[in-house]
This record gives structure tokens, sequence and C-alpha cells, in this order.
């Protein structure tokens, strides 16, 4: 597991404000360009993902509803439909999850990306290989495996 260094953060934070600080007394109220750019930029794609997150959601709701029916029909005595039905539950209880860690990722990035992280770690572990992007997905496992 990597070692992180915890005083890194306020060090960078102390920079930041200094430099901040610099800026209001020399009279230069802007913000970097840089900052702005990735600010607006990870937030488009926060919804881009959001609107996709909505279609698969809604997707997600018809095919259970389709399987519920199924379902009600034969009494639940087909172990497949029963299966797919269940299958359909899961998935429409992650759409949602994420559904609601995007929109508040379009505020706060941070906490967004924390209440789908918390989600995944403690109740869909499985759902990491299955919804969360590969490019996380060895942070994820990273979290998982024990130390050694």
């Amino acid at each position: 597991m990597a070692i992180y260094d915890l005083l890194e953060h306020v060090e960078k934070q102390e920079e930041l404000s200094y430099h901040i600080s610099e800026m209001k007394l020399g009279g230069d109220d802007s913000i970097p360009e840089s900052h702005i750019f990735s600010s607006i930029a990870a937030r488009l794609f926060f919804f881009m993902l959001l609107i996709a997150d909505i279609a698969w959601g809604a997707a997600t709701a018809a095919l259970f509803l389709l399987s519920l029916i199924g379902n009600l029909l034969t009494g639940f005595k087909l172990f497949k439909l029963k299966k797919y039905f269940l299958r359909r539950w899961l998935n429409l209880k992650r759409a949602f999850v994420c559904g609601v860690s995007l929109f508040v990722a379009l505020f706060t990035p941070a906490l967004g990306t924390m209440f789908a992280c918390t989600y995944f770690l403690m109740y869909d572990k499985k759902g990491i290989d299955e919804v969360v992007p590969s490019v996380l997905q060895d942070q994820f496992k990273e979290f998982l495996s024990p130390s050694q």
C-alpha cells in the first residue's frame, strides 16, 4: 500500500493561501486561468456522466418493471427470471447511487467522488469491477487488498 504524506496537503494549502494573499495585496484579484478551465472541464464531464447515468437508470427501470411483471405472472417460480429481476434491482440501486454522487460532484467534485467510493467500498464491492471506470479500479483494489 502506498504511503501518503499527510502534511504535504497542509504545506500546499499554506503556499496557496500565501499566494492568494499576495494577489489581493497586489491588487490582482484574478484567478489563474488553468484553475478556471479545470473546474469547468470537471463539471462538464460530471454533467455528461450524469446524463448517461440518467439514461442508464431509465433503461434499467424499464427492464426492472418488465421483469417484475413477468415474475408476478409466474409467481417467482422461474429461477432465471427471478435472478434477472434481482440483477435489475441491483443495477437500479447502482444507477441511483451514481446519479446522486454525480449530482453532488457538479457542485463539489471531491464530495461526490467520496459518496460513490463509500457506497462501493462498503456495500457493493463487486460493483467496482462492473461500474467504476477502469482508471479508478486500481485505486479501489489497493484499498481493498490487505497490507503486506
